[in-house]
């Protein structure tokens, strides 16, 4: 929907689950509303030229110029665009945009794609006295996020659908400044800028994963992050079909050697420096999965801590302890 409103051109999108609204400065001759079918609209503005655009709606289209250019889109009257409610009591959470961002990046490719379990399919938003504690997981790999809050507050739980946040964070992009949150029963209305995200929750009961998380190990492996991502996407080229990479970890060579064979394609082996300490193991990984941690973690090294290789190991950088990523073996 396309409305004016208080002299700024006000754009308003929804699917009934999540509805996005924003605001543009322009020149308004006259005040009217309309409806229009988004991807006809973004599909076209995507391939005009950079300058002023003219909108005119009359007899049930809108007329779109722009230089040289001249369109007309069909429309449908703006009373027939969904009601997109609002949130205006509830629970109120402000937060860095950058850290909000940051956290969201390392944290929703660990959700469930299954929706017959909804609740992992979204993200656990818990506030905590300390702080606000991001986490998703699919149950085979769980990602966490710790972010410090400017006040305290009363422990809450809330679960935001994986879109609805991967839409955030695609919104504040580069921008600076506070992202306000306000959560409901059932919605959420996520703030900022000129920009408000109203999106339902997840209606169910988060896992309590930390339960699940180990605390105490028998091997550490501490390596660079970056050569690592390229062992691991050099050694993928030969695990498409299977997605799996075994990892053997020496602390005789204080090294690791990833491996990957394809009885098709051939056989890929990269050896690293690692400083390991504990006994030698060897672990069959999903590389997708690793690979998601390790570009999404901004430290230079990154820590391994192994159990065995029917456990699940925890991934951290070596220098924060704001994050935790815990996988899962491939088993044998």
């Amino acid at each position: 929907m396309l409305k004016t409103e208080n002299g700024q051109l006000k754009i308003s999108s929804t699917n009934l689950e999540i509805a996005i609204t924003t605001n543009i400065r322009c020149k308004v001759e006259e005040e009217g509303a309309v409806t229009v079918v988004s991807k006809t609209l973004i599909d076209l503005v995507n391939n005009l030229p950079s300058k002023n655009i003219s909108l005119n709606s009359e007899n049930g289209e809108l007329f779109v110029d722009s230089e040289n250019y001249h369109t007309k889109i069909k429309t449908l009257p703006a009373e027939d665009f969904p009601l997109i409610p609002s949130v205006e009591d509830g629970f109120a959470l402000s937060v860095d945009s950058q850290e909000l961002k940051n956290a969201i990046d390392q944290v929703f490719f660990a959700a469930s794609t299954n929706q017959t379990q909804p609740e992992i399919s979204g993200v656990l938003f818990a506030i905590e006295k300390q702080g606000l504690r991001i986490a998703a997981t699919d149950r085979y790999r769980l990602a966490e996020k710790k972010l410090p809050l400017s006040k305290t507050a009363e422990p809450k739980e809330f679960i935001l659908p994986q879109k609805t946040i991967v839409e955030v964070s695609r919104i504040i992009g580069n921008q600076k400044g506070n992202v306000e949150m306000v959560f409901s029963e059932t919605q959420a209305l996520v703030s900022f800028n000129e920009t408000q995200i109203v999106s339902r929750l997840v209606d169910g009961q988060y896992p309590d994963y930390r339960q699940i998380i180990p605390s105490s190990f028998t091997t550490t492996v501490i390596t660079e992050k970056t050569p690592l991502i390229g062992a691991l996407k050099a050694a993928s080229v030969f695990s498409q079909n299977t997605n799996s990479i075994k990892v053997d970890f020496s602390s005789a060579k204080q090294q690791l050697v990833l491996t990957s064979e394809s009885s098709d394609l051939g056989k890929s082996s990269v050896e690293l420096p690692a400083k390991i300490s504990g006994p030698d193991v060897s672990l069959v990984l999903n590389f997708h999965y690793l690979l998601d941690c390790f570009t999404s973690i901004d430290s230079k090294n990154v820590v391994v801590k192994i159990i065995d290789d029917n456990s699940a190991s925890l991934i951290v950088p070596e220098d924060k302890n704001d994050y935790t990523y815990l996988v899962m073996p491939i088993k044998s």
